[in-house]
């Protein structure tokens, strides 16, 4: 199998992960709606909620750069970044060795 198709395979992973997402903020949209102001459970679905909205831009931001005919080149060094990783995390957009490191949180 070709990268191009491979690419092409990891597109259809993109736009089902894409709905998934934007069904699972319909839902929790609709749920928060019916939840009291002060209960643990809006905290809940206001963390699912900001995780799905962060999960929706890395998709849109893959398949957009598939389109562009980005899409797997490391924004780092603009090698291919290999097809096992983007698999594993589709929004990859640095290969291994160019992926910043994790900065702590001040």
């Amino acid at each position: 199998m070709s990268r191009q198709d491979e690419l092409g395979v990891l597109r259809i992973v993109l736009e089902e992960q894409y709905e998934r997402h934007s069904t699972q903020l319909a839902l929790l949209a609709r749920q928060a709606r019916k939840l009291p102001a002060d209960g643990a459970d809006l905290g809940a679905a206001s963390a699912l909620t900001a995780a799905s909205r962060r999960a929706l831009g890395d998709i849109a931001r893959a398949l957009h750069y598939l389109e562009q005919g980005r899409y797997g080149t490391c924004e780092g060094c603009q090698c291919d970044i290999p097809i096992e990783d983007l698999a594993r995390r589709p929004s990859a957009r640095f290969c291994t060795t160019c992926q910043p490191e994790a900065r702590p949180v001040r």
